[in-house]
């Protein structure tokens, strides 16, 4: 990031200070298209780029790379929806037709397992019996008692064939509890986060993505139709705007834009696309490569290292912004 001072910051750029001072390199920042920045470098018109760069594979047919110093998430940001409208989309997932299919089946096998149960025990235990409601009636709380985990205890089987149900009928909850919770989860969270859980789903919304960037790469190996803006905050704009549903990018450098973003008008999902690494690219045979992954070596077990980390980023972050 540049500064109206005209300086250079951000956490790439502090760790190629600290191991530019360490090696007495005198560094000269210059300021290039971010599409342009590799094929300078295997043109030896530059050593090396803090953009940073992601080690892909098709980077590596143009560039070497030093070691790596962090990972790169690919992530997914989407604007925040508001309050009222998640409520509203909270309560139409959980009342989806699939969703209240399971509701009715569970609610019916609730019966079936009651009454089977009240068949067996009315003639033999005072708790089921009484007229035909009554009884039905104890059986189906006895078996909605038994299917949420409550176990009251309050009406229990007493005889061999009724106590053979019961163990049946828990087996049979348990599965039928785990999935109701396993589709509600699932509800709660396309409510929350929208459609988007994976790239099959991306190909549904119009996705942006930045230039040259290794999630741009990850983008088109996919096949995921995409548009494409210069730098993160054009596209995130793109975002805000409502031109594209999604925007594709390194996951920390969502989140760092999403908490600085007035009114917190973005969410990035709790989703991982792809995983690569981050490393100082360099022109092939370069003589700076192996003093650069001493330092890399010795810098990255430094604690300055996570004070400028967690400076930019804050604790637990994946990976420094890439571009501009």
């Amino acid at each position: 990031m540049k500064g109206q001072d005209g300086q250079w910051r951000g956490v790439t750029v502090e760790l190629w200070q600290q191991i530019a001072g360490n090696l007495g390199l005198e560094t000269r920042l210059v300021e290039r298209p971010f599409d342009q920045i590799l094929g300078e470098i295997a043109a030896g018109r530059l050593d090396t780029a803090v953009g940073p760069f992601a080690a892909t594979m098709e980077r590596q047919r143009l560039v070497d790379f030093t070691h790596d110093y962090t990972v790169y998430q690919v992530g997914v940001a989407v604007l925040r929806k508001n309050e009222g409208a998640r409520g509203v989309k909270i309560l139409h997932a959980l009342t989806t037709p699939t969703s209240l299919m399971i509701y009715v089946s569970l609610a019916f096998l609730m019966l079936a397992a009651g009454a089977a149960l009240w068949l067996i025990e009315r003639r033999h235990n005072p708790m089921f019996g009484g007229r035909p409601a009554h009884g039905l009636g104890s059986g189906y709380w006895w078996a909605g008692v038994t299917t949420f985990g409550v176990g009251y205890g309050d009406k229990v089987p007493m005889t061999f064939w009724g106590r053979c149900i019961a163990l049946i009928w828990m087996l049979i909850s348990v599965m039928l509890l785990a999935s109701l919770t396993a589709h509600v989860a699932a509800q709660l969270a396309v409510a929350e986060f929208g459609r988007i859980q994976g790239p099959a789903n991306l190909r549904n919304t119009i996705v942006g993505g930045v230039s040259a960037s290794a999630a741009t790469e990850w983008l088109r190996d996919q096949q995921i139709p995409h548009r494409l803006y210069a730098t993160p905050r054009a596209a995130l704009e793109a975002l805000r705007n409502g031109q594209v549903d999604s925007v594709v990018y390194g996951k920390a450098t969502l989140q760092y834009y999403a908490d600085r973003e007035a009114g917190k008008l973005f969410d990035v999902l709790p989703l991982v696309l792809d995983t690569q690494k981050y490393a100082f690219p360099l022109r092939n045979g370069s003589p700076l490569r192996d003093p650069i992954n001493q330092q890399l070596r010795l810098v990255l077990t430094e604690s300055r290292w996570n004070d400028i980390y967690d400076r930019y980023l804050g604790t637990g972050a994946s990976a420094p912004p890439e571009g501009n």
